[in-house]
């Protein structure tokens, strides 16, 4: 009996209170920022894919015609063009451009819509879908 009072010390409690409670403040506040990350949304969303449109350049009539257009809910006004580096305005699509009337900013993206250069005007034309910041294409015409 001897030999295993040599392992008994005079204090045998494991954790004071105090230090305790500090475990159990912290371990509630690590709880409680995981809860309301998650439940704000500062994990973050899946991002914006962008659509899937398809254009067909013809050469003969100096026309982009929209081939395929998906999802079908892409409206005009989400694609930048550009004619030459120079995002295209009212001035510039009516100097440059014929068109039906829901092309360039109005109404949805749909298959059949084009885009045709006027006689005598040509260049680079780029279109980028504009919430997702992704190119569509680029087409010389000349």
């Amino acid at each position: 009996m001897k030999a295993n009072r040599k392992f008994i010390e005079a204090n045998d409690e494991a954790v004071s209170a105090v230090i305790g409670v500090i475990l159990m403040v912290a371990i509630t506040v690590a709880i409680a920022a995981t809860v309301y990350v998650y439940v704000s949304g500062m994990i973050g969303t899946s991002p914006q894919s962008a659509p899937n449109i398809q254009f067909v350049k013809d050469d003969v009539n100096n026309k982009l015609t929209v081939a395929k257009a998906e999802p079908g809910n892409v409206d005009w006004s989400d694609l930048e063009i550009s004619l030459n580096g120079t995002v295209v305005t009212s001035a510039i699509w009516s100097g440059n451009f014929s068109h039906p009337t829901s092309v360039p900013n109005t109404g949805t993206v749909s298959a059949g819509d084009y885009i045709q250069f006027k006689s005598g005007h040509y260049g680079t034309l780029t279109i980028r879908h504009v919430p997702t910041n992704t190119l569509l294409g680029t087409w010389e015409f000349h």
